[in-house]
């Protein structure tokens, strides 16, 4: 087994955030809030400038799945195409990011680590959660653009970062001092592609 549910919860005790854990199910449930001010997000049940996430331990700890499940509704929305198209060009753009579209016409940023039989360590759960609540909070102006007009406009999204806590906001000032998350991923040995520009 790479990894088990305690060591997800260890994790996550990491960070400071607070969290539901639901032993049975191996989920986590996270909220995060934002200044409503700052953020144009809203949850599609409550309204609130709540991004909702999920963590799942799946396949005997070989799969980790971290989601943000029914971030958008698209149930009503005339303009799906030009939301998909939104979706397509955003995980174009951005790594790690997929998007999902459930049974209940819901959009699902989604990040998926498939460990198998590789130990897994606090900072990749720690960089799936910020991608994909930074996702939701900085493109929701492009997908909210879309499903009202129908036109995709990448430039819409927020450039500015609310404060995270924890290991998240060292992770970011840690990239922020190495020029950048993928400068910082070079530094510590990654695939040595250029960054990509978003």
């Amino acid at each position: 087994m790479a990894t088990n549910f305690e060591e997800l919860k260890k994790f996550m005790d990491e960070t400071g955030l607070m969290y539901e854990a639901n032993d049975e199910l191996q989920a986590i449930a996270i909220g995060f809030s934002a200044d409503p001010e700052e953020r144009t997000y809203r949850n599609p049940e409550s309204n609130e400038p709540v991004v909702e996430m999920n963590v799942r331990l799946v396949e005997d700890g070989e799969f980790v799945a971290v989601i943000a499940p029914q971030a958008w509704d698209l149930s009503a929305c005339e303009n799906r195409a030009a939301v998909c198209e939104a979706a397509c060009r955003m995980a174009a753009r951005l790594k790690l990011l997929r998007f999902d579209l459930d049974d209940e016409d819901c959009l699902q940023p989604n990040v998926e680590l498939a460990l198998e039989d590789a130990p897994m360590c606090s900072n990749q759960l720690h960089r799936a959660i910020r991608a994909v609540l930074m996702t939701v909070w900085e493109f929701d102006p492009v997908i909210r653009h879309a499903m009202e007009t129908g036109v995709v406009d990448l430039s819409l999204a927020h450039r500015n970062r609310p404060q995270l806590p924890g290991d998240i906001s060292r992770i970011l000032e840690l990239g922020d001092a190495a020029g950048g998350l993928d400068a910082l991923e070079q530094l510590l040995g990654g695939d040595g592609a250029p960054p990509v520009q978003s």
